[in-house]
């Protein structure tokens, strides 16, 4: 008798934010995660902000670290040429001995790209230059000379070494917004679907549409591109105890206790760890089982702690210390 094939495991993702983040917290994060048992955590990628630069940041975290992915959220292709892109992501899956994932998109923030002093083309031509970044950067992987002659990039007898240490290449994750141009250019390029915030089944639903119809009309298995979901998590031990930590947000935030739990917590990953698992189990059996969590600022060790031994457990993933 054939055995089925046992489904794949609920990944999580710390997600970091790290605006006016000090290395420390952010090393203090990456540390305890990669020892809690999460999967990956990541960084945003902007260039005029208070922040440590994205992949500069990932490179020294992932040094000091010894199991955990890092995935860029998500590089801005405008910023680097595919190339270049090319060559920093297999440098730094070689050193850390496979360990990153690519996350990019066509680079949504205008002020940070203009204030960079950076051309910032319409959607449709972004999305045209993501399509011919992967591609290129996809071959530069895998092939040992690269000829291309794009609409937006031309290269001529490129090559990189060495090689990404991933087989066949480091994942592709993909992330963006908007149904016209970006969900397609998904659908036809990534091997990871990173779309929206704290989105419903339905609205997930209605993204994977779009997504499988442009795979298919590309000629891709629509089967093949892992589904993620990102969410805002507020959690703790009690209902008592979830009550004040929304009351004391909802302090620091000017609101009432209310307001911020209808506002700011709304179809979020929030609540004690039951219901925050009843929350999960919604997706799982949509078909999401990897998650993309955003903590309170920055993630606090207990709640860190907590996640991963309450609700992450529960979903047979990183039931404790590794």
């Amino acid at each position: 008798m054939t055995t089925p094939p046992a489904d794949p495991p609920v990944k999580f993702n710390v997600r970091v934010n790290q605006y006016r983040y000090s290395y420390e917290d952010l090393l203090r994060i990456w540390q305890e995660a990669d020892w809690l048992g999460y999967y990956s955590a990541s960084l945003f990628d902007l260039l005029t902000v208070d922040a440590l630069e994205c992949w500069t940041t990932l490179t020294a975290l992932l040094a000091q670290t010894r199991r955990i992915r890092a995935v860029p959220m998500v590089l801005a292709n405008p910023y680097r040429h595919p190339v270049l892109t090319a060559k920093m992501v297999a440098t730094l899956d070689v050193i850390s001995g496979g360990r990153v994932t690519l996350g990019i998109g066509a680079g949504g923030s205008r002020s940070d790209t203009t204030h960079s002093g950076l051309p910032f083309p319409s959607t449709r031509e972004r999305c045209e230059m993501l399509e011919e970044a992967i591609t290129i950067i996809r071959r530069l992987w895998t092939e040992p000379v690269v000829d291309f002659n794009g609409q937006h990039y031309q290269i001529a007898d490129a090559s990189i070494e060495p090689k990404p240490t991933q087989r066949p290449t480091p994942p592709v994750l993909v992330g963006g917004h908007g149904p016209r141009y970006v969900l397609p250019t998904i659908g036809r390029t990534a091997d990871i679907s990173n779309v929206g915030s704290n989105d419903t089944v339905e609205q997930h639903r209605a993204y994977t549409s779009i997504i499988s119809q442009a795979a298919e009309v590309a000629g891709r298995d629509p089967a093949g591109i892992e589904l993620t979901h990102n969410a805002d998590c507020v959690i703790a031990s009690t209902q008592c105890e979830y009550d004040r930590l929304v009351a004391r947000l909802a302090e620091d935030a000017g609101m009432t206790a209310t307001g911020y739990q209808a506002d700011r917590l709304r179809n979020t990953l929030s609540g004690t760890p039951e219901q925050v698992c009843d929350r999960l189990s919604e997706y799982v059996e949509f078909g999401i089982r990897y998650f993309f969590v955003v903590f309170p600022n920055p993630a606090p060790s207990e709640t860190l702690a907590l996640f991963a031994g309450e609700v992450m457990a529960q979903f047979n993933y990183g039931s404790g210390a590794v």
